[in-house]
């Protein structure tokens, strides 16, 4: 078994030339074709970055337009309970003011029915001692009898203090 050369120098010429013919018509278009994708790869991982980028940009912007719009909600916020901090104030102070009012007049009321009342005693005191008066006149001058009247108008008189 002895290699044959001109075998041999015949296959290795083979392989040449059709690594020769690989080159020139395969290996280039393949490799061009590779080389596209390749391009074509970087290009779309560029715009996707790009874009990633423009997303980024567009939420920070998004972000500080919602700070912008929550500041003056805020304000809004606070200024309504401000507003309603004072009217509960004023409501309070209107209420309270009315209640001195309503007292005042309450105590002016009492003081004249307590006026009234002292001077519907005295009409009666004056009227019952008119009345013992009278009857001591009429009656005898006796005074066994003078001191009944006189105790039967004191009983007359707790009798109406005791009644409403």
């Amino acid at each position: 078994m002895t290699p044959d050369i001109q075998q041999i120098l015949t296959q290795i010429l083979g392989f040449l030339i059709l690594l020769w013919l690989m080159r020139k018509f395969a290996f280039r278009p393949l490799l061009s074709m590779l080389d596209a994708r390749r391009q074509k790869i970087v290009s779309e991982m560029e715009a996707i970055a790009a874009s990633k980028r423009e997303t980024e940009s567009l939420k920070r912007d998004y972000e500080a337009k919602l700070r912008e719009i929550e500041h003056p909600a805020r304000l809004a916020v606070q200024q309504a309970i401000a507003e309603g901090q004072r009217l509960a104030k004023e409501i309070s102070d209107e209420a309270r003011k009315e209640a001195q009012e309503i007292l005042k007049k309450a105590k002016e009321q009492i003081g004249q029915e307590m006026a009234a009342a002292r001077v519907q005693l005295r009409d009666d005191v004056a009227v019952l001692a008119l009345s013992c008066a009278a009857k001591i006149i009429r009656s005898e001058i006796n005074p066994e009898r003078n001191r009944a009247l006189v105790l039967e108008q004191i009983e007359a008189i707790n009798g109406k203090k005791g009644s409403p």
